[in-house]
């Protein structure tokens, strides 16, 4: 009797894909260096292959226990054959390949270890076809690569494969401006962070890219690297040298780069202690910095100062339950005043005497 092939359709970039579905030789099958999510962590593990890299993830330790105990893969991988190689090399599934790999060599008589459930790509299916997978996959799909992961597929798809910007956000289900920083904070990482001082930090890499990724959603410090390109040399030497504790500080930067006296003792202040110090100093002025409490009162002093709040002030005089809640709200500023120890006139009479 004939064997049946059961054969997988999905729509890629516009086009009909068909994925037959098999099972692979576990010798028959390469990885791929190339693979966003093994391409860094290679590149700056010297004297190791990528099989070698992936078994010492975490992630992986774990996955390869699963697979053991569950006894088979929950998801078949996704390959494409390679004539000249005359492999079949990995698209989707490098570490659930290496896991398995793993566990042939350790019992290489289990059946349960000698091939691979997978889909097969056709040979001609073509390298931009594949990239919209994977982004579908991993990007917008339920498996979640890291940040990083992403970026260096949005880098991949714009550089290697030509994709416009445009293209990759609508694929990626986002804007332009988020592709643009993803694509920015990835350039800073390669170009800047990994290699400043001779490489100096090229092994922090794998920890670096919050910060990066946060230098790019800063308006203002986007604006500074505009002015002097050169500030990404010393933003990546601050990430570097533990000047900034973690990524999120950054969002504080810009205020410590405004205020002179901050911006001397961040810059060269003790490198365990300058952050917290400039961030005291600026938080003097701008307590909104370090409280939730004080960022929520900075919100509603600019409602009550925003002109546009017409609709409001119509509704408040008109409506009385509207009107109560405004009430309500100012006799709880004033007991808090108070509990505070501040005169509810205290602001105004500052206000006269100035």
């Amino acid at each position: 009797m004939e064997r049946t092939v059961e054969v997988e359709e999905v729509m890629v970039g516009g086009q009909v894909v068909r994925l037959k579905h098999e099972s692979i030789p576990i010798e028959d099958l390469e990885l791929d260096p190339e693979n966003p999510r093994i391409r860094y962590r290679l590149a700056h593990q010297h004297g190791k292959d990528a099989e070698q890299e992936l078994l010492g993830w975490r992630d992986v330790i774990n996955l390869r226990k699963d697979i053991e105990k569950t006894g088979g893969l929950r998801e078949r991988i996704i390959v494409q054959f390679d004539p000249k190689t005359k492999k079949y090399k990995l698209v989707e599934g490098n570490c659930r390949t290496v896991s398995i790999r793993s566990l042939h060599e350790k019992n290489p008589k289990d059946a349960r270890w000698q091939t691979v459930i997978a889909k097969v790509l056709p040979p001609d299916t073509d390298r931009r076809a594949v990239a919209i997978m994977l982004m579908d996959f991993h990007v917008v799909g339920k498996i979640q690569w890291k940040a990083h992961e992403k970026a260096a597929q949005v880098h991949k798809m714009n550089a290697d494969l030509k994709m416009p910007m445009d293209e990759i956000a609508l694929y990626m289900r986002t804007s332009k401006t988020t592709v643009q920083r993803l694509l920015d904070a990835h350039k800073a990482m390669t170009e800047k962070f990994l290699v400043v001082d001779d490489g100096a930090y090229e092994d922090k890499g794998e920890g670096a890219w919050s910060y990066f990724e946060e230098l790019y959603k800063s308006p203002d410090l986007r604006a500074q690297i505009k002015a002097e390109p050169e500030f990404v040399d010393d933003f990546s030497r601050w990430v570097g040298d533990g000047r900034l504790p973690t990524g999120a500080d950054v969002r504080v930067l810009p205020k410590i780069l405004k205020n002179e006296e901050a911006k001397k003792k961040f810059e060269k202040g003790n490198v365990k202690t300058a952050f917290a110090e400039a961030r005291k100093l600026v938080e003097q002025n701008e307590p909104e910095i370090g409280s939730d409490f004080f960022k929520l009162l900075e919100k509603v002093r600019e409602a009550f100062t925003d002109a546009a709040q017409v609709k409001e002030i119509l509704k408040i005089r008109t409506d009385k339950t509207a009107r109560q809640r405004l009430i309500d709200t100012h006799d709880a500023m004033i007991g808090f005043m108070q509990l505070a120890g501040v005169e509810p006139d205290e602001g105004e009479q500052k206000k006269k005497s100035a």
